[in-house]
């Protein structure tokens, strides 16, 4: 029963903090509308950044796995498929959740701080491995944008098929990335 509290309270905060924003969403909000009292929400999560971390934390960790898995690939090309191929897949598979960390600026807050940073150093990485070894600043701004391309869109087009979505944003990226 405890690990079934835990899951609706997160699933609850992640309509609430997309719904109304992480900032606007309260501790008492979630728990009302879990239907549990706010000392029992704080017996599963002392904070609210704590179940920010607990809902960000699976995909955060998959797209970690997916440009730690890159790294160890031989060429270039094999690199640029995994990262770009891997990381849309992740987060078209957590949308909701990519659309809080890539639509809500509250969510970087002085509470989230570890959190938003962990994301920033994964991104940083596969930048710089999307760029290749001795990259000058055009190669840099051409992997940045390549990754920005292939990720960003993700949250803006909810309407559109996730197997469409996924061959344009690759498409987009690669037109990117090799010009």
């Amino acid at each position: 029963m405890s690990g079934d509290t835990r899951n609706r309270i997160v699933e609850t905060a992640r309509e609430l903090f997309t719904t109304h924003t992480y900032r606007a969403a309260s501790m008492r909000d979630i728990a009302e509308r879990v239907g549990i009292t706010k000392p029992t929400l704080y017996h599963h999560f002392r904070s609210k950044s704590e179940i920010l971390g607990h809902l960000v934390g699976p995909p955060i960790d998959e797209l970690e796995a997916v440009v730690e898995d890159a790294a160890g690939r031989d060429s270039q090309a094999e690199i640029a498929e995994r990262i770009l191929g891997g990381c849309v897949d992740v987060m078209l598979a957590h949308r909701e959740t990519m659309n809080l960390l890539l639509r809500d600026a509250s969510v970087y807050s002085d509470d989230s701080t570890a959190v938003m940073a962990r994301m920033t150093d994964i991104v940083n990485r596969a930048i710089e491995l999307l760029a290749g070894p001795d990259a000058d600043w055009r190669r840099r701004v051409r992997a940045a944008q390549a990754f920005a391309a292939a990720t960003d869109p993700v949250s803006q087009f909810t309407d559109v098929p996730v197997a469409d979505l996924r061959a344009e944003l690759l498409r987009g990226a690669a037109a990117v990335l090799h010009t």
